[in-house]
């Protein structure tokens, strides 16, 4: 390990999961809480960890018990309500190639009462018209209600599939398309 390598046993010693590394940061001020997005040290499954800290706290806790296979892909915080959405992934190591990856459910983590739901899995959003299958790729902002989400969304109506800013009405699963992005991911 170089200097400029950090120690995973460093991070597990504030309560972050074990050979996890690389921290992303996130602060939601309402609830004074520290969020850290993480990813495994070693190579395999991307398995990406939410863990929370309060400010008034000495350790992190995690967020959800996910098995290995299960990734937090995507976060976003409400910035003045106490409410964390993200999605996870279940990935596979296929043996004639790469890891792959499907969007498995979008979930609301109440940051006062520490409960987890799960708003939707896969096959429950509700495309728009013209489109039949919808997953969810990455989360972008929080309505002020805290019942929509901005994200980007695939959709399928054959090939190939549209990538789209979209609107979620989190309380019906509906999507509603902003825009399309012309690139695959951008």
């Amino acid at each position: 390990m170089t200097q400029s390598t950090p120690s995973p046993q460093k991070f597990q010693k504030v309560g972050l999961p074990e050979g996890h590394a690389y921290p992303e940061l996130a602060y939601h001020l309402p609830t004074g809480s520290i969020l850290a997005h993480t990813r495994p040290v070693e190579p395999g499954l991307p398995g990406r960890r939410l863990s929370l800290w309060r400010v008034a706290e000495t350790r992190y806790h995690p967020i959800g018990d996910f098995a290995l296979s299960i990734s937090v892909e995507s976060f976003v915080l409400h910035p003045q309500l106490p409410l964390l959405y993200f999605i996870t992934y279940v990935w596979s190591e296929h043996s004639n190639g790469p890891t792959g990856g499907n969007w498995e459910a979008l979930h609301c983590f109440n940051l006062n009462t520490f409960q987890c739901e799960i708003v939707a899995r896969r096959g429950e959003l509700i495309p728009p018209d013209d489109y039949c299958k919808a997953w969810l790729n990455e989360l972008f902002l929080v309505g002020d209600d805290g019942n929509t989400l901005f994200c980007k969304a695939g959709l399928r109506n054959g090939e190939p599939v549209q990538y789209c800013l979209s609107k979620l009405s989190v309380s019906d699963r509906k999507l509603e398309i902003v825009s399309r992005l012309e690139a695959v991911f951008a």
